[in-house]
């Protein structure tokens, strides 16, 4: 039981990884769009879906809490200062695309079309920074408490984890937006073209990413492998793209942001929150929730979250259509 719960806490967050990489590159590419009509249009495909895409990131929060109280505690100490900015940014994120459309003024409109894109930057480079410094593992304080020290936010592989989480996004946000747009169409173009760029980057990115994990790590077979799944899951995009199926390509070219937390997980174990010292790193069996509060959260969240699933599901159907 306390595995599973792990487990599910690490699925939850690649869902929500997996989902928002197509909004991070939307907000990312609102530069491309040179015209207000284009701006418009490319706010759109992603307005219907970005609050859905979030329950994911407070499912997360939630069952962490529930099932994982200690951990929580310890990763909000630790990280404290790269997840503020994620957190501000998400809000700013939300915010322009919101306010956007809230007043008439073209100084107000530019405003919040800086603000997204350099939003969703920093929202991509965020989330693939965390899951590379618990992959890595963090330092020690002299109290003995894991926390995310200068040396790892800037250490090579974080940064590599940071660029190919930007990389996947462009990616994914691309061949989302050009989906719904005509055949000669100045702005698929554009994204065509970027797509076709961003995959062998991509493909790169992910083999450093699976060696530089390799390296740093003690469970190197493990995590080379899923750097190397997730090269796959983008080829077989690319193929798959080819046929003309967005749907099924998206889905394949999620991996590189899924396979962050799978590599967290992989690369420590049932170590929950990996210290490269040893000293305060924690261990599951440390971190669970007891017998009693796994027995309500079986009862009462497990029930919501499949829920939670199946209203995905409708949403993306219902909204991520190519517009006609």
């Amino acid at each position: 039981m306390d595995v599973f719960y792990y487990a599910l806490v690490g699925l939850l967050l690649a869902g929500y990884l997996a989902l928002e990489s197509v909004d991070f590159g939307i907000g990312m590419l609102m530069p491309f769009a040179d015209t207000e009509s284009g701006r418009v249009r490319m706010r759109r495909t992603v307005v219907p879906l970005f609050l859905a895409n979030e329950v994911w990131l407070v499912a997360f929060a939630g069952l962490l809490f529930g099932a994982l109280p200690l951990l929580e505690g310890e990763l909000l100490y630790a990280l404290r200062l790269p997840l503020l900015a994620v957190l501000g940014a998400w809000f700013l994120r939300d915010a322009a695309l919101w306010f956007r459309t809230a007043h008439p003024g073209v100084g107000w409109r530019r405003t919040w079309d800086t603000v997204l894109p350099a939003a969703s930057l920093v929202l991509a480079v965020g989330w693939g920074a965390v899951p590379a410094m618990l992959i890595r593992g963090l330092s020690t304080n002299g109290d003995g408490h894991a926390v995310a020290g200068p040396a790892d936010l800037t250490h090579p592989f974080v940064l590599l984890c940071a660029v190919l989480a930007v990389a996947g996004s462009l990616r994914q946000g691309s061949l989302f937006a050009a989906r719904g747009l005509p055949e000669g169409d100045a702005l698929r173009v554009r994204f065509g073209r970027l797509t076709r760029v961003l995959t062998p980057i991509l493909l790169v990115l992910l083999l450093l990413t699976a060696a530089a994990g390799a390296a740093v790590t003690d469970a190197p077979v493990a995590v080379g492998l899923v750097g190397v799944l997730a090269a796959a899951g983008v080829y077989g995009s690319d193929r798959v793209q080819a046929t003309g199926r967005t749907g099924p390509a998206l889905l394949l070219g999620a991996a590189p942001l899924a396979a962050l937390p799978l590599m967290v997980g992989v690369a420590n174990g049932t170590t929950v929150l990996a210290t490269r010292s040893g000293k305060g790193s924690l261990e599951l069996s440390r971190a669970i929730a007891d017998s009693a509060s796994l027995a309500l959260l079986s009862v009462t969240v497990l029930p919501v979250l499949v829920a939670v699933v199946l209203g995905q599901l409708w949403i993306w159907r219902v909204f991520a259509r190519a517009p006609r």
